[in-house]
């Protein structure tokens, strides 16, 4: 079976193409230089938002501070329709009559966000071809980078690393090998251009005294914490008279990464609610934790973060 040969290669319209090994009329081309996405209507493709939280002394929680914030870059990798006929063309003026081409094959994409100091967002076994980047920001990060949004000093530097794999020529034996392949987009945000591409929420601030309003977050889907993962419901339960009054949340791959509950019922902030999860996995199996107890707080996340033990998982989600 065919491979490219890493040590034969050529650039054409400044893309870089490799030889089989086999077949010299077969060709791999590199994936495509990735930009900066637009928007429905031309904006840069970027967004981010900045949740805070203060308890306040009506809802049992005064004191306690919650912050996070959510990056989201879109990210395109395509190449004009005219590239591979234009290539073909290239190839046949150099002596091969019927040439082929191919995707060159790719073992591993790593992405990195680089900002005040990096952070690295993951890891695929594949090509990576473009689209959303979601980056959940813990209170340090969310803090420092809409500060220096706000001070106008703010540049996100996009790097995605992969290798591409085939073979190389050693004492007259094909081996397989690998090369690397690095490319970078730079990202200017610029909150007086686009002001409408950053959010600041406090959420104590909308709800009502009397009411329950609860923000639900999680990045589970976001962050990919558990591969066989395909939902994750979170039911909320308030006492009201005669029976509590059950609401729920549900999050999977693609949807958002927050949800709100509003109760229509007023009730005593002092009182404390019940929440429980739920988890589907692809194979149709359904995981159900037990009924947990959470005073004042209107907000709730049940996100199964990757530096807790899987003891304090169970802990906090049963």
């Amino acid at each position: 079976m065919g491979a490219p040969d890493l040590d034969y290669f050529t650039d054409i319209r400044d893309v870089r193409i490799y030889r089989d090994h086999q077949n010299h009329s077969r060709w791999y081309i590199t994936p495509a230089m990735p930009v900066l996405g637009r928007q429905k209507d031309g904006t840069p493709d970027y967004s981010l938002a900045l949740y805070r939280y203060l308890g306040r002394k009506g809802t049992s929680d005064s004191g306690d501070f919650w912050v996070r914030g959510v990056l989201t870059l879109g990210i395109e990798r395509s190449r004009k329709p005219q590239i591979l006929p234009e290539m073909r063309k290239e190839l046949r003026s150099r002596g091969f009559s019927s040439p082929e081409i191919r995707s060159m094959p790719i073992s591993k994409t790593r992405i990195t966000l680089m900002f005040a100091g990096g952070q690295n967002f993951g890891t695929y076994n594949t090509r990576w071809t473009g689209g959303a980047l979601v980056l959940p920001l813990d209170a340090r990060d969310a803090e420092i980078l809409w500060d220096a949004v706000a001070a106008g000093q703010t540049q996100v530097s996009v790097s995605i690393d992969e290798t591409l794999t085939g073979v190389r020529k050693k004492q007259d034996q094909w081996e397989p090998d690998a090369v690397a392949q690095n490319r970078v987009v730079a990202v200017e945000m610029d909150i007086a251009a686009h002001p409408d591409h950053f959010q600041r929420t406090d959420l104590g601030a909308r709800m009502k005294k009397g009411y329950t309003g609860l923000d639900v977050f999680c990045f589970d889907f976001v962050e990919n914490l558990e591969e066989n993962l395909y939902a994750k419901i979170v039911e909320v339960a308030i006492p009201t008279a005669g029976r509590d009054l059950v609401e729920s949340v549900t999050f999977r791959t693609g949807s958002d990464y927050r949800g709100r509950i509003a109760f229509k019922l007023a009730k005593d902030l002092d009182q404390p609610y019940r929440y429980r999860i739920s988890r589907i996995y692809k194979d149709g199996s359904k995981k159900t934790g037990q009924w947990r107890q959470k005073t004042g707080e209107a907000l709730l996340d049940i996100t199964a973060y990757q530096n807790r033990t899987e003891e304090n998982q169970e802990t906090e989600e049963q």
